[in-house]
């Protein structure tokens, strides 16, 4: 077997060795490392995006859903992405969406309809199913018009029938719930 010898000029080789370093990264550590260079120490870390996500979250969703370890993406604006999975069960948590936080600013991108689709997701995820929007609209309505005046016998008997059914879902969501986090105990 012959050997092969090759010069390389400093600049060439830098690029070389810096390429086969890059190459045993993540993905994540070399776009954290480009926006370290890009940034210096003017970005946010990790832990301080993983606190800000946390704490929108909570404001918004209660204590239902959770955060996970944030991924630094590199963007027009760089920013970090914190997934979002459901709370209730430990052992099955489902991913639910991401909460985006600028890497600048810290500021969250995320608006008020993306936690509802997030909620929304884990409880589907939890299996539990939802009282139907006409449904809904229809028992606020008389239970407003219930404040206002007195309701005929028919509407009284509709409001009831909504809240007995809307009560009876419910129940059945939370004996889901409480046989999903028996049974993995």
């Amino acid at each position: 077997m012959n050997r092969l010898t090759l010069t390389l000029s400093d600049e060439l080789y830098s690029r070389l060795a810096q390429r086969a370093l890059e190459n045993e990264k993540t993905p994540e550590e070399i776009a954290l490392e480009r926006l370290r260079r890009e940034f210096g120490e003017g970005f946010l870390d990790s832990q301080i995006a993983k606190e800000r996500a946390s704490e929108f979250l909570q404001r918004r969703a209660g204590r239902c859903l959770t955060v996970r370890e944030p991924i630094p993406e590199e963007t027009d604006t760089p920013v970090w992405l914190v997934p979002v999975i459901t709370n209730v069960d430990k052992h099955e948590a489902a991913f639910v969406g991401q909460i985006v936080i600028n890497a600048k600013t810290g500021k969250v991108l995320n608006e008020e309809h993306d936690v509802v689709e997030m909620i929304k997701k884990g409880h589907q995820s939890l299996g539990f199913h939802r009282f139907p929007p006409q449904k809904q609209e229809r028992l606020a309505e008389l239970l407003t018009e219930n404040r206002e005046r007195v309701l005929t016998q028919d509407e009284q008997k509709e409001m009831e029938n909504l809240l007995a059914e809307e009560q009876s879902l419910r129940i059945r969501n939370l004996e889901e719930m409480e046989k999903r986090l028996l049974k993995k105990d």
